[in-house]
């Protein structure tokens, strides 16, 4: 975190106006930063002064904004990582007290009963022997409640205001120093003014409480089980507010409103003010814009078209689940919906006959020459361009140095153990191609063009009619800690990333993308089936787990050998 400050402030020494690419396109922009990024800085002076200046200002303008948002995303989980931790260790320090005392209700009758019997008797001679274990069943039963209420939320709330006092509260408070938070709501404005508030005092030494004429704004995040750790009585019998512990909450406030964007930075491009994502005339141009969206200007006429479609939708479903065989719909610990296994189906008789030529006349094909044959037939090199927007390598060079890169990741190979092939491509080659020409841009249309010409080589005789659906899920890759991309994912058990799939007939992605571990597959599952830019009609989409939505189309289309039966 302190890196990345450090980063964001030699930027910032630069000087740019904050409006200085307000009227250029977004695109274009990246275009320049792109180009000024790939070429060393021996290239950027041969450049004329106007056009040096320009690349250079793109770069920092865009790499401002990156680290702004590397910043948010650095300040929302680690906030999250100090709770998380501060429960894991008082979990750790208390799992022994957490020993279930059994037939509480038989100890509480027995007790009554003892002691109506001989209501004159002690507790050591009338309650202790009532209770099988005595003195020690009592004790533990007092433990119990003691972890498993309030005692335990107040340890856990203690243990996170020393954790963040004593490790994190020196790069949170500096991360108020650089970054300019704002909410357009004005529900919110307490939490705006709580950091303010931390700030001013962020250097106030050991000081407990804030002073007493001092306004403390006051949010919702200091409600409920925080209520009694955030104020105190003093030696003198005045509520006061502890200053640690309201920064803790304030923190905690901040994550919550920054996740649904109530609160925003200045700066920043993905946490960037909400009201910005739509054009600036879009409410004068209201009926142009709902007319290219295809959409009614009454919201009452669009919720009842909505609720209409899904209404007929989910009678269709519910009609039509109780005569499909292969569903079963029952309560049991496993999950109340079972789907019975596909049966296998009978080879075809002349599959076995093609795979035997095929054999026969190919044998073993190196991967590479797969690739070649799938870049000569299709001509998908044909979309890929420099960065920079030129270059002097000839066509059949190019070629060839891309398809050793796309080789060299694909396979997970390397540029480097690759260059020592004996091909007569150096390292320094196929690195110079790869930052100049094989960007994400690039990869994607080689994908899509690779996509379509699969689609259009496909024989109706012998793959039927085309596919109208897909199946789409996730795989988590692992990623070192230290990648500020990298989060941990609670259902795989690992830090990574996630790349959703959306895949035509268990065998053609038709398009990919890269999500956080906290991003919602729904959402990605939606994009890609629209966004996949192929010649695919997609009608329906096939998904497992919880990543599918009530409103995905099951049932409509074919459905691809890979998904599950349905949404």
């Amino acid at each position: 975190m302190l890196t990345e400050i450090d980063k964001l402030l030699a930027v910032r020494a630069i000087g740019l106006p904050p409006d200085l690419f307000t009227d250029i396109a977004p695109k274009v922009v990246a275009g320049w930063r792109a180009r000024a990024a790939v070429e060393s800085p021996s290239h950027l002076r041969t450049h004329p002064l106007p056009l040096r200046v320009t690349l250079l200002a793109a770069l920092l303008h865009e790499r401002e904004r990156e680290i702004t948002d590397t910043l948010v995303e650095l300040l929302i989980s680690t906030v999250h990582r100090i709770g998380a931790r501060a429960e894991k260790k008082v979990t750790e320090l208390l799992v022994n007290a957490f020993k279930k005392v059994s037939g509480k209700e038989n100890i509480l009758f027995k007790l009554a009963e003892a002691s109506i019997g001989e209501p004159e008797g002690t507790v050591r001679e009338v309650i202790y022997p009532a209770v099988s274990g005595g003195e020690q069943t009592l004790r533990e039963l007092v433990h119990e409640f003691k972890t498993c209420g309030p005692v335990y939320r107040r340890t856990v709330q203690t243990t996170l205001k020393a954790s963040y006092t004593n490790h994190y509260r020196r790069g949170l408070i500096k991360l108020l120093d650089v970054l300019e938070f704002r909410s357009s709501n004005h529900t919110h404005r307490p939490v705006i003014e709580a950091l303010a508030l931390v700030a001013r005092y962020a250097a106030a030494g050991n000081t407990t409480y804030y002073p007493l004429g001092e306004t403390v704004p006051a949010h919702k995040a200091m409600g409920g089980d925080w209520a009694e750790v955030v104020h105190r009585t003093d030696k003198r019998g005045r509520r006061r507010v502890v200053r640690m512990v309201y920064e803790v909450v304030a923190f905690q406030a901040l994550r919550d409103q920054l996740k649904c964007k109530e609160i925003w930075v200045v700066g920043a491009d993905k946490w960037r003010n909400p009201d910005e994502d739509l054009p600036q005339d879009f409410a004068e141009r209201r009926e142009e814009n709902y007319r290219e969206l295809r959409k009614p200007l009454d919201a009452a006429v669009f919720v009842d078209e909505l609720r209409e479609q899904m209404t007929t939708e989910l009678s269709l479903l519910n009609d039509r689940m109780p005569k499909l065989s292969w569903l079963d719909i029952a309560e049991r610990k496993s999950g109340a919906i079972r789907l019975t296994p596909a049966e296998a189906q009978p080879e075809p008789r002349n599959l076995r006959r093609i795979k035997n030529e095929v054999q026969r006349r190919w044998g073993v094909v190196p991967l590479i020459d797969m690739l070649k044959e799938a870049v000569l037939r299709t001509g998908c090199l044909d979309a890929v361009t420099s960065v920079s927007g030129g270059g002097s390598l000839s066509a059949e060079v190019l070629a060839e140095r891309l398809l050793l890169v796309i080789y060299a990741y694909g396979t997970n190979t390397g540029i480097k153990a690759v260059a020592s092939a004996g091909h007569g491509h150096t390292e320094d080659e196929l690195r110079y191609v790869r930052r100049r020409y094989l960007s994400a841009e690039a990869a994607r249309a080689i994908a899509v063009n690779i996509a379509n010409a699969t689609f259009a080589a496909r024989s109706t005789d012998l793959w039927g009619q085309g596919s109208t659906a897909v199946a789409s899920d996730s795989t988590h890759v692992r990623a070192y800690d230290q990648n500020l991309f990298t989060e941990w994912h609670s259902r795989y058990g690992g830090r990574g990333v996630l790349i959703y799939w959306h895949v035509e007939k268990k065998s053609l992605a038709i398009h990919s993308q890269l999500i956080n571990c906290t991003a919602s597959e729904v959402a990605a599952m939606v994009e890609g089936a629209m966004q996949h830019g192929t010649t695919m009609d997609v009608e329906a989409n096939y998904t497992a787990g919880p990543a599918a939505p009530a409103g995905c189309r099951a049932g409509r289309g074919r459905r691809p050998d890979s998904a599950s039966r349905g949404c």
